[in-house]
C-alpha cells in the first residue's frame, strides 16, 4: 500500500469513527422533532412531520409539580458553585504540590489518583450519613459538597501538572523583586494558568451538570431535583414520552457544547499540560 492509499484509508476510517460517535446525537435530535405516533413506526433518520411538541411538553409539562426550568436552575447553581469551589481548592492544592517539598508528597499524589478509581456508589452511604448529621440532606449546598468529592482530586492533579510546566525561576524572580509568596502566586503564576483553569473548569462543570447518582439519592424533593434526575422521571413504568425525553436531552446538551466551543483552545492546551517533561 503506497502513501496515497494509506492516507485515503486513514481518512475513511476517521470518517467512520466520527459518524459512529456522532450518530447517537443525530438520532436524539431527530427523535426530539418526531410526533409520538411516528416514533413507534419504522425508524427513519429524519422526521416526516417535524413538530415542536416534544420541546413544548418538556418546558410546560413536567411529571411533577415543578418544571424543567426549575431543574435547569438547580443544575446551573450546583454546577457553577462546584466549579468555583473546585477551582479555588485545586488551584491552591496544585500549586502547593508543585512548588513545595513536604513529607508524604509522593504518597499524596497516589492517594489523589486512587480516589478517581473508586466508584461513586462506595461514597453514597458515608456521604448520606454526613449529610444527615450536618442537616444538608435534600439541599443544593449538600449536592455541591458531594460533587466536590470527585471533582477536587482530579482538578488538583490537573493543576499540579500545569504548574509543573511553569518555570520555578519566575517565582524566584518575583520574590527577589519584593513579592511575597501570595503576591507571586496571584500576580505572576496564576495569570499564566488560564488554559489549565479552563480545562479544570470545564471538567468540573460538566461533571456537576451530568451527575445523576448523588443527585438521585440526596435530592429527595421535586424542587431540588437536577436535570439528569428530572429527565429520568420522563421514563415511566409502562410508557415513556420519548419526544419530550429527547427534547430535554438536546436542551441539556446545548450548554455543554457552547462552553466547549468557547473554551476549546484552552481545553486542549490545559489537558496536555505536563505531558511533556521540560
Amino acid at each position: 500500500m503506497n502513501k496515497h492509499s494509506s492516507k485515503i484509508v486513514t481518512i475513511l476510517l476517521t470518517i467512520v469513527v466520527c459518524l459512529f460517535a456522532v450518530f447517537p446525537f443525530i438520532w436524539m435530535i431527530s427523535t426530539s422533532f418526531k410526533p409520538s405516533e411516528e416514533i413507534y413506526k419504522l425508524p427513519t433518520l429524519f422526521p416526516d412531520n417535524p413538530t415542536l411538541h416534544g420541546y413544548i411538553d418538556t418546558l410546560t409539562k413536567s411529571t411533577t409539580n415543578f418544571s424543567f426550568l426549575q431543574w435547569g436552575k438547580n443544575s446551573l447553581i450546583i454546577s457553577v458553585c462546584t466549579t468555583v469551589f473546585s477551582l479555588i481548592v485545586s488551584t491552591l492544592g496544585g500549586y502547593g504540590m508543585s512548588r513545595f517539598q513536604f513529607t508524604g508528597k509522593g504518597s499524596l499524589g497516589y492517594v489523589i489518583l486512587i480516589t478517581q478509581v473508586l466508584p461513586g456508589s462506595l461514597l453514597i452511604l458515608p456521604l448520606y450519613i454526613i449529610m444527615i448529621n450536618l442537616n444538608l440532606l435534600n439541599s443544593l449546598i449538600g449536592l455541591v459538597l458531594a460533587y466536590t468529592t470527585f471533582s477536587v482530586p482530579f482538578c488538583t492533579w490537573m493543576m499540579k501538572g500545569y504548574f509543573d510546566t511553569i518555570p520555578v525561576s519566575l517565582d524566584e524572580a518575583a520574590m527577589v523583586d519584593g513579592c511575597n509568596r501570595i503576591r507571586t502566586f496571584l500576580n505572576v503564576v496564576l495569570p499564566l494558568t488560564k488554559p489549565g483553569l479552563a480545562a479544570t473548569g470545564i471538567f468540573s462543570f460538566i461533571a456537576g451538570w451530568n451527575e445523576y447518582l448523588f443527585a438521585s439519592q440526596f435530592a429527595q424533593s421535586y424542587d431540588k431535583w437536577t436535570l439528569p434526575v428530572g429527565l429520568a422521571s420522563f421514563s415511566g413504568q409502562y410508557t415513556t414520552n420519548w419526544g419530550a425525553l429527547m427534547a430535554g436531552s438536546v436542551m441539556v446538551t446545548i450548554p455543554v457544547i457552547i462552553i466547549f466551543l468557547v473554551l476549546q483552545k484552552y481545553l486542549v492546551s490545559g489537558m496536555t499540560a505536563g505531558a511533556v517533561k521540560q
